[in-house]
């Protein structure tokens, strides 16, 4: 897990899933940007397949072997290449069921932040596919950051603004000091944006969630009345269409469990927004 200090957020091992394509040749110039500021280790995860029991005759031809052994160079092409950048570098070569294997090798090797490129998969390919970032980021126990098909390609990141979806309910107050420690460590401003809990018919109980905000931030800045300065006026906008108006840098956003299945179904809310984002999105496990 990412350590979090009273205001500092570090990650020592950033692991960037990669199949080789432009997608994940994005992300990890995102993962470039994070591992420079905190020196961290880059894990570039590579999953191949396991072995199909039943071959199609027409599948037969394919040199399954021969394609290990090329993306093998893959890898090995792109360690030299970072450690000639001056990162810190490690290959993870893996097979079998992607998530699994993904999910497995976080644990393993200790992994602090996952940053993963999306394609956005919708519709009819989204039934038949599924969508492997909203797996990933629904049962990895360390932060996710997908970089979806909106956002642009990166120049010159910097966090500047931060915003964070809010249900302004207690067990949403982690989430909340988690994007407030990563806004204050890199001199970021924080915007907080109330989203409705569907769950829960409740009015904002502003006492129960700055009383859960600060157990999580013990050193949180202000007075109590700090967090209620954050929040966002904005009737009706979504996170994502705020993010586009105010040119956010970052979209912090807690993300609950959810089966296999429902990842193959009509995309959530987090998946819309990893869709439609103009931005990095981080999402963090929560009950």
């Amino acid at each position: 897990m990412a350590t979090t200090h009273p205001i500092a957020v570090t990650f020592e091992h950033v692991m960037v899933p990669t199949d080789f394509s432009d997608v994940s040749q994005r992300a990890l110039e995102y993962a470039k940007t994070l591992a420079k500021q905190g020196n961290s280790e880059l894990l570039l995860a590579h999953v191949s397949p396991g072995a199909d029991l039943i071959t199609s005759p027409e599948a037969a031809w394919i040199d399954a072997a021969g394609i290990a052994g090329l993306d093998e160079r893959q890898l090995e092409q792109s360690r030299a290449a970072l450690r000639s950048e001056g990162y810190r570098v490690r290959t993870i070569s893996l097979t079998g069921p992607l998530n699994d294997e993904l999910l497995s090798a976080i644990e393993k090797y200790q992994v602090d932040m996952v940053v993963l490129g999306t394609h956005g998969r919708k519709g009819l390919e989204r039934l038949l596919l599924g969508s492997d970032a909203e797996a990933l980021l629904r049962h990895a126990h360390c932060p996710v950051i997908s970089i979806g098909p909106g956002v642009a390609e990166n120049k010159t990141w910097q966090l500047r603004e931060v915003i964070c979806a809010t249900t302004l309910q207690p067990h949403s107050a982690e989430v909340v000091a988690y994007a407030q420690k990563l806004a204050l460590q890199h001199g970021a401003r924080l915007i907080l944006l109330h989203v409705k809990d569907v769950g829960t018919g409740a009015d904002v109980d502003w006492v129960s969630f700055e009383d859960a905000f600060h157990y999580y931030a013990v050193d949180a800045l202000g007075k109590s009345t700090w967090l209620r300065t954050r929040l966002a006026v904005a009737p009706g906008v979504s996170i994502v269409d705020l993010a586009k108006q105010r040119g956010s840098d970052l979209i912090v956003m807690g993300a609950r469990p959810a089966s296999s299945l429902a990842t193959h179904l009509a995309p959530g809310i987090a998946a819309r927004v990893l869709l439609e984002a103009p931005c990095p999105v981080m999402t963090l496990l929560q009950p």
